[in-house]
């Protein structure tokens, strides 16, 4: 959510080795489709450029 948000720039974990499990990303779609209205998009896009400036 964080690099779909604009937060990060990509997908990293504290092992370099490590990634998404195989079905993951799907399902992190599965459950925002379902519960969009619970993210805090909007919050963050207000917040974005002045974060990351």
């Amino acid at each position: 959510m964080l690099r779909r948000q604009g937060l990060l720039e990509g997908i990293w974990c504290l092992d370099p080795n490590e990634g998404l499990s195989p079905g993951q990303k799907e399902e992190i779609d599965r459950v925002y489709a379902m519960h969009g209205d619970l993210a805090d998009d909007a919050f963050v896009a207000a917040g974005l450029s002045r974060w990351l400036a």
